[in-house]
């Protein structure tokens, strides 16, 4: 049987809110993965669309040119934020990238969608001169058998002689427990309980922590399990494995795109929002929003060259992050819409990217690398293998560069072996050092090295990190993660407020996946623009917005638990970890 993916937006207003002047005009502010999917909704069912943007396209997501480092006609090195991949169960935003046109190729009806690249291996990198375990996860969800998951699954198992057979066991239960919990328990208990309390992390064996709980977490979302919320992580992790466990309704597990991610998606994206009418005023700052009479007015911008100057709209959609959002909304709409003010409460921290460009190709397993022991919590791909159509070396950098091998850190605030320093306490010099000194402990193959300090011919950071120049100072970060902690729903905006023409679009607000994901992002923005119509009355047809998938043969179970819920019962399969003593 398949899951069901749930496809909500589909009711009709019959005229617009009263005191609501029901016109065409619509500001996006953010034009990042949120804002432009609301601005690529709303251009399509004819609104006049402006979306303002303080630095540019596309983001978190987008690639950042590493300056200057183009020679003889070639463009400058790709950097980034962090690496972009897209896992099987993403669905609205990879419904979106099927409807931006791909010029890749030359191929009539091609789109961005087309671009996806599918990895085949994930690499379990160990330390110590431990050799690591490639783990198989190619196929689509209809290819993939139980029988092959679990030969993989047991590979690594075996090569893990510091995991017990209990505590894999009570990570299956805990999937299991997730899998069959109903609604209530889900917005009751899982909502304000951590993935690491769920998990029992504290009090199980370090490879435990390492591979089931952590890393996996860190990997496949960009989360942290100490803190962030059973509801959140918990979605991914069932979903995941369902698609490797043969689901149908999945792609394949794990996805990147053909391309830097500007060059594959952010570019054809904006420019075929251009053709659609949307007009972008990139380097333009909202300062905050005017209101008069319970209704926004317009958006005091400014300019590249520092002039305040307003923009009127009859409609508004704010889509920056979350650390910005009250900032940009200002005073005067916190004070009509108190609840916009716990944006604020919500939590960020740090992950973001270091990239490496290397002399030589250097493609070290077929997909993403966990780094399960680097007390950064890294995670990393080579690219290049990737990138089809092109040779890297003669479209990037100086020629001398071959591959880019992008890193993710994760943890800022744990010391490192090199330096005795947390991350956010080193300079920029001394965290490219500790970054690849982790690598290269951890990357070991068939009793092989895989790496060596000469194959790096010059390194990135994100400029987003404004790295200590004074002893004693620490690191800055002007684009922090959002982090889904327990407890935290209650400070998600949603997609419509108490202001009838203002609408919130991003990775925070509360939608179906509340997740810092690109997944959330698009989600949400279509959120905001179905609700738009609706307040409008608008007869154009609502954003299509794929809901969590529910497998049917659980049905009875989840009935099952929303009545034990109610008595104040644990889930049915609900066991505490074998290795933890009774009361």
């Amino acid at each position: 049987m398949q899951a069901r993916a749930e496809v909500v937006g589909s009711g009709k207003a019959k005229g617009p809110r009263a005191g609501v002047r029901a016109g065409r005009r619509v500001v996006v502010i953010g034009g990042g993965p949120a804002g432009l999917t609301a601005a690529l909704e709303l251009a399509e069912r004819g609104f006049t669309v402006t979306v303002v943007e303080a630095r540019a396209l596309g983001g978190k997501a987008r690639s950042i040119p590493v300056p200057g480092t183009g020679r003889d006609g070639r463009r400058d090195l790709p950097g980034e934020h962090g690496f972009r991949f897209f896992p099987g169960f993403y669905r609205n935003v990879t419904g979106t990238m099927a409807r931006i046109p791909s010029p890749a190729g030359g191929a009539v009806g091609r789109t961005v969608a087309d671009r996806l690249v599918a990895t085949s291996e994930v690499l379990y990198a160990r330390d110590r001169g431990r050799d690591g375990v490639v783990v198989d996860i190619s196929g689509t969800a209809a290819t993939r058998t139980v029988e092959a998951t679990l030969r993989a699954v047991g590979r690594l198992l075996s090569r893990t002689p510091g995991l017990s057979p209990q505590e894999s066991a009570h990570f299956a239960n805990r999937l299991l427990v997730y899998a069959t919990s109903g609604r209530a328990r889900h917005d009751d208990e899982f909502e304000n309980t951590s993935w690491w309390d769920f998990t029992a992390g504290a009090t199980a064996s370090e490879e435990y922590r390492r591979l089931c709980v952590i890393g996996p977490t860190r990997s496949l979302v960009a989360a942290k399990a100490e803190v962030a919320s059973v509801a959140s992580i918990g979605r991914t992790q069932v979903e995941f494995w369902s698609g490797l466990l043969g689901r149908a309704g999945h792609a394949e597990a794990d996805r990147v795109l053909d391309a830097p991610t500007t060059e594959a998606w952010i570019g054809p994206w904006a420019a075929h929002l251009v053709g659609l009418g949307v007009r972008f005023l990139v380097g333009h700052r909202v300062t905050r929003l005017r209101t008069a009479r319970g209704v926004v007015r317009a958006a005091v911008v400014r300019t590249p060259s520092g002039v305040l100057r307003e923009i009127e709209a009859d409609w508004f959609v704010c889509a920056v992050p979350a650390e910005a959002a009250v900032r940009t909304l200002g005073p005067e709409v916190c004070e009509l819409d108190d609840s916009l003010a716990g944006i604020d409460r919500l939590e960020t921290d740090w992950m973001t990217g270091v990239q490496f460009f290397l002399r030589e190709p250097t493609p070290l397993v077929r997909g993403h690398v966990i780094h399960v022991d680097s007390p950064w919590a890294l995670t990393s791909i080579a690219q290049a293998q990737f990138w089809s159509g092109f040779v890297f070396s003669d479209r990037y950098g100086d020629g001398t560069v071959r591959d880019c091998l992008s890193v993710d850190v994760s943890a800022w605030d744990v010391p490192g072996p090199l330096t005795g320093k947390p991350a956010r306490a080193c300079t920029r010099e001394e965290a490219l050092r500790e970054v690849w000194h982790q690598l290269a402990d951890s990357l070991r193959l068939d009793g092989r090295d895989l790496l060596s300090p000469e194959l790096v011919r010059s390194c990135f950071t994100d400029p987003a990190i404004t790295w200590p120049t004074e002893p004693g100072a620490l690191a800055r970060n002007s684009d922090p993660l959002l982090i889904s902690t327990a407890g935290s729903r209650r400070w998600r905006p949603r997609p419509a407020g108490k202001i009838p023409n203002l609408f919130q679009a991003g990775d925070h607000v509360d939608v179906d996946l509340n997740l810092a994901t690109m997944e959330a992002a698009d989600q949400s923005a279509k959120a905001a623009v179905n609700a738009l119509l609706a307040t409008a009355g608008s007869r154009a047809a609502d954003c299509v917005v794929h809901r969590r998938p529910e497998a049917p043969e659980l049905a009875r179970l989840r009935i099952l638990d929303d009545e034990l819920h109610a008595a104040g019962l644990p889930n049915a399969f609900d066991r505490p970890a074998p290795w933890l003593k009774p009361r």
